[in-house]
């Protein structure tokens, strides 16, 4: 299992894989542990609810939609084959992995990727020089990101976004 933080400062990725087929859930476990940018924190073959409630992965990537319902409340959920997992190289799968975490915040693609520069503590004209966007761009991003997570400032929108506030007090499930 991978451990520590990403190259940009966040906490990987929890995942649990469910995939009836062991050579294809051990492949994605390995793929999703290559670069630290996700945590494999279990794999099943069978029905994921067990683990996910014992292990509160932050994604679950399914070979079957059925399971969907039943965890949909509980965590982020990806439905992704073997053979569609495998057309991925390692940093796409990651990116679809990282985008159905961040499914339910609403976030634009733009936003998101904004969102994760604030989080990795870049200013807003650090943002705007990396995206090529003008400050009043990144500004304008900035404040819809706000207004979409609820959040008052910065730090509340990094703590949301990183998963630290609880669902208790954001009144929103952890984005991942």
């Amino acid at each position: 299992m991978a451990t520590g933080t990403t190259t940009d400062g966040r906490e990987p990725l929890r995942v649990l894989v469910t995939h009836a087929d062991h050579a294809a859930r051990a492949a994605m476990v390995v793929r999703l542990n290559a670069g630290g940018e996700a945590a494999v924190v279990g794999d099943t073959p069978g029905d994921p609810l067990p683990l996910v409630l014992q292990l509160r992965p932050d994604v679950v990537i399914l070979d079957d939609p059925a399971f969907a319902p039943a965890l949909n409340q509980r965590c982020r959920v990806l439905v992704l084959g073997a053979d569609l997992a495998a057309d991925f190289d390692h940093l796409d799968f990651v990116r679809a992995v990282r985008a159905a975490a961040r499914a339910g915040l609403g976030l634009s693609a733009r936003e998101a990727e904004v969102m994760d520069l604030i989080a990795a503590g870049r200013s807003n004209g650090e943002i705007a020089r990396e995206l090529y966007l003008s400050e009043k761009t990144v500004k304008n991003h900035v404040n819809r990101i706000y207004a979409k997570l609820g959040v008052p400032n910065r730090a509340t929108a990094i703590s949301l976004w990183r998963g630290v506030l609880s669902e208790r007090l954001t009144g929103r499930p952890a984005p991942w």
